[in-house]
């Protein structure tokens, strides 16, 4: 993947630098390394910039040279992942999170790059309740950030305690090796079983996580939603068909509602079967990200 051309250094670099001297070397570097460096911004450490503010044309070039092979998680392959997956989430953030400016420098930019995508993001285009401004959260695994749009520019900022956050993830991540993986997604599932009430009848209950569950939320609603598309089959001993529900179930929330996520949305399909041993195989089709989830269980009647 060829480096993203046109990007501009801009004053956080010059700041980063952190000295006069630093300030006139960035001044002084041809284009092309100037151009390095602005992108590199979240990556490369005080000491790694200090270096190269040092080095001539042809050491500067060994330098990115290395600078990436050193990050590289697959150095015995020409493909270097990690630079792949960087560049990518760059041309994502500028795509995405254009604020006026090129969406890699926006909070919510720095924070897809460094972090990738969340596994859940929540987005309140009308603020969390009627009186609030607009925001997002962002879900990973073991925190959350919080993004304000303080001024109903369409302009995301980090909240306070959210900076402290990711500013103490970057830290560490300076002292680590990059790892790189394929974006994290929120991963459809749900969970499938029958309930016998008396010989021959039962109810086949599936029951789908809130979390599990990507939704979307049309502008100026106060709802997020989807429809999931099922498809279940009730199959004999013999696995001959005996039952065939296809349906669509419609799923909303109020946006505010993240109570919910705790919870299960559940699902009931009412069985009379003569008493017997089956099979029931059922998918589940998620129509807000066409996420797709099928699974089989045996019971008796």
């Amino acid at each position: 993947m060829k480096p993203i051309r046109g990007l501009v250094l801009a004053a956080a670099l010059a700041a980063a630098a952190g000295c006069a001297s630093g300030r006139r070397a960035v001044r002084t570097l041809p284009p092309a390394d100037r151009e390095f460096l602005s992108e590199v911004r979240y990556l490369i450490s005080k000491q790694e910039r200090k270096v190269f503010y040092s080095l001539g044309p042809e050491e500067r070039a060994r330098f990115i040279d290395e600078f990436w092979k050193k990050r590289d998680p697959s150095p015995s392959t020409e493909e270097n992942e990690f630079r792949d997956e960087y560049y990518r989430r760059i041309e994502y953030a500028n795509r995405v999170f254009r604020e006026g400016t090129s969406g890699w420098t926006t909070d919510r930019g720095r924070a897809y790059i460094l972090l990738g995508e969340p596994e859940r993001r929540l987005t309140y285009p009308m603020g969390y309740t009627f009186y609030e401004r607009p925001m997002e959260i962002w879900y990973y695994r073991y925190f959350t950030l919080l993004f304000i749009d303080h001024t109903f520019t369409g302009v995301y900022k980090l909240d306070t305690q959210s900076a402290q956050n990711l500013g103490v993830i970057t830290s560490a991540q300076m002292g680590l090796k990059p790892q790189v993986s394929a974006p994290q997604q929120v991963v459809f599932d749900f969970a499938l079983r029958v309930e016998a009430a008396a010989p021959g009848e039962g109810t086949l209950l599936i029951d789908v996580p809130y979390e599990r569950l990507n939704m979307t939320q049309e502008q100026g609603s106060p709802l997020i939603a989807t429809t999931l598309k099922i498809d279940a089959r009730v199959l004999d001993e013999n696995g001959q068909e005996v039952v065939r529900r296809q349906q669509d179930h419609p799923v909303s929330l109020q946006a505010g509602n993240l109570d919910a996520l705790g919870k299960a949305l559940g699902i009931r399909l009412e069985l009379k079967l003569p008493p017997g041993r089956y099979s029931a195989q059922v998918t589940l089709e998620n129509a807000a990200d066409a996420s797709q989830v099928s699974k089989t269980i045996k019971f008796k009647l």
